[in-house]
């Protein structure tokens, strides 16, 4: 590798006049300034998040918890926390590693963001669910109904221990994308 050293005599920067160096100078001055003003902006319009959601990390639900929570009118409005599972993540014995991580990421998005409700949804046809509760969960809908809703109804006992002031919605949702809430 060649080491090229800067000299009074070298010529790298002969076409830089003072002129030209000053505007570099002014341009890049500008730049930041912008760039402050904007982010400035930004942070001082940051009033906190409507929601918070916890959701499994399958890709064919993306679109669909992005529209449902659109649909909510939460648009730009709410954070989450997506894990294999999710809710289901946050309570199944076989995730507890996960368990405090969840927790640390909830606690912390409360502290920043204000959170004032968290948001579970589970999904039909979750790998994570079947790890957590056996093949059954694959062709037994009812079974899978009742780990689903017993997974939701934990994660929610489970928020409101950590933070009690945090209204929990629930809900189980379909290979279409509607959402089934769950009381």
């Amino acid at each position: 590798m060649i080491q090229h050293f800067h000299h009074a005599g070298c010529g790298c920067l002969a076409a830089l006049s003072r002129r030209r160096a000053l505007g570099f100078g002014l341009g890049g001055l500008a730049l930041g300034a912008t760039a402050l003003a904007s982010a400035g902006s930004a942070l001082a319009t940051d009033t906190g998040y409507e929601a918070m959601l916890m959701k499994c990390i399958d890709p064919r639900f993306t679109s669909y918890t992005w529209s449902y929570m659109t649909g909510r009118g939460w648009q730009n409005k709410y954070s989450q926390f997506n894990i294999a599972g999710g809710p289901i993540a946050a309570v199944a014995p076989v995730f507890q590693e996960w368990r405090a991580t969840w927790e640390a990421n909830l606690n912390i998005s409360v502290q920043l963001h204000n959170v004032k409700r968290v948001v579970g949804i589970t999904h039909r046809d979750c790998g994570a669910a079947a790890v957590a509760y056996g093949d059954r969960i694959k062709t037994d809908r009812a079974y899978e109904t009742e780990m689903n809703v017993q997974a939701l109804r934990a994660f929610r006992d489970q928020v409101k221990k950590i933070q009690p002031q945090v209204v929990v919605e629930l809900g189980i949702m379909d290979l279409n994308g509607a959402v089934e809430p769950v009381t």
